[in-house]
């Protein structure tokens, strides 16, 4: 483990227990902070989770290989969270003790916060390119955690965000002494991949009438155009 996964495994951990107080509390706009959660999010997936998953496609061999069952999990990722979506909007789930209902939310964010910690923490990533890793993931957290909290703020202050800061961690400490390469790892990828994308596009994106367009544009704009020269120089 290096010093700056520790950093980042520190800052995600806060952010998933004080997201709520991080967006009110800051001195930018609730809206642009969103906005620009949002940007740099949908950037992050499209110049490197995407390419990513493609990568650890091409490279997936063997008699069974279909040079498809990355992306097959990519669709599984996107499916469930979608479902876990709708479910929350269903007339079942409102006739549900709201507590009940938040808490199936989470059970399903806490194995998704658990998966993209674990995938950080197994690539060990280094300098320049983990401060890149800890911009998106961090902003992603913020962004999925208010959302989260935002509609059931008291369970979620008092039960909700200890859970996905412990899955945060438990997904830390097995990404660093599991496995980082292989089938396993792949699929992880390949499934919170599909995830991030439903997620990204339909809790991250800010609504038309919530949106501050500008920030949004120059987030995901800038951060892929700076990835971008990134990989290029360092080859990532």
């Amino acid at each position: 483990m290096t010093l700056e996964s520790i950093i980042i495994g520190v800052i995600l951990i806060t952010i998933q227990l004080f997201a709520l107080t991080i967006i009110r509390g800051t001195p930018i706009a609730e809206r642009k902070i969103l906005s620009l959660s949002g940007g740099v999010a949908i950037a992050y997936v499209f110049v490197y989770i995407l390419p990513t998953m493609h990568e650890e496609q091409d490279q997936l061999g063997g008699d069974l290989a279909l040079d498809s069952e990355l992306y097959f999990l990519g669709l599984l990722g996107l499916i469930v969270y979608y479902s876990v979506y709708k479910f929350a909007k269903t007339d079942r789930a409102k006739s549900m003790n709201a507590d009940a209902s938040y808490f199936v939310q989470v059970a399903f964010f806490a194995i998704y916060t658990f998966m993209i910690s674990y995938i950080v923490f197994a690539s060990d990533v280094k300098t320049v390119e983990a401060l890149f890793y800890g911009v998106a993931v961090g902003l992603h957290f913020i962004g999925i955690s208010y959302h989260i909290g935002r509609d059931n703020e008291r369970v979620h202050r008092r039960y909700g965000r200890y859970i996905l800061a412990t899955t945060t961690l438990i997904g830390a400490a097995a990404g660093t002494f599991g496995p980082s390469t292989g089938l396993f790892v792949d699929s992880l990828i390949a499934f919170s991949s599909g995830a991030m994308i439903f997620n990204v596009i339909s809790k991250e994106l800010p609504e038309e009438d919530y949106a501050h367009l500008p920030t949004f544009l120059i987030a995901s704009l800038v951060y892929a155009i700076s990835l971008l020269t990134l990989k290029a120089i360092f080859n990532w």
